[in-house]
């Protein structure tokens, strides 16, 4: 398989999780007093928004020429952060911000020079590529997704 065939049937994985989980989220999601560990589908959502934006802001990096995105604290930290950011948010609201960062996702992967390029580094400094992103966030998704729906 080609790269830009790995590209669009990552891409589109991706796309169907994340369409799937919205409609979790809009649906019987935006009711649920379901938790994973303390957090409400609400705040799971907004989690995952913060992942997609650090692969998207990594991506268009690596369109750009510049330096991947760098995490400078802790996963659970960069968490609770994500969480406190979108403070006062509903599902809707959230649920277009990931609508429009796909978008950018998917537009940003397909113009990445070299999608097996390092898009993201952690504060353990381990990396990401763009297609290894992909792998990780459709994962993410269905399995957040498969959690909440028990």
């Amino acid at each position: 398989m080609t790269t830009t065939q790995q590209v669009d049937a990552l891409t589109s994985l991706l796309e169907k999780a994340v369409e799937d989980g919205l409609s979790y989220f809009e649906g019987p999601g935006a009711e649920s007093d379901v938790k994973i560990d303390i957090w409400t589908p609400r705040e799971v959502l907004c989690h995952m928004i913060y992942w997609h934006q650090a692969t998207v802001d990594g991506m268009e990096a690596a369109v750009s020429g510049k330096a991947p995105q760098q995490i400078h604290a802790s996963t659970d930290e960069m968490n609770a952060r994500a969480v406190g950011r979108a403070s006062g948010k509903n599902i809707a609201k959230l649920a277009d911000e990931v609508r429009v960062l796909q978008a950018r996702l998917s537009k940003a992967v397909r113009e990445m020079p070299d999608p097996n390029a390092t898009v993201l580094i952690r504060s353990d400094n381990s990396e990401s590529t763009g297609l290894q992103r992909l792998e990780l966030i459709t994962k993410h998704w269905n399995a957040h997704i498969e959690e909440l729906k028990g």
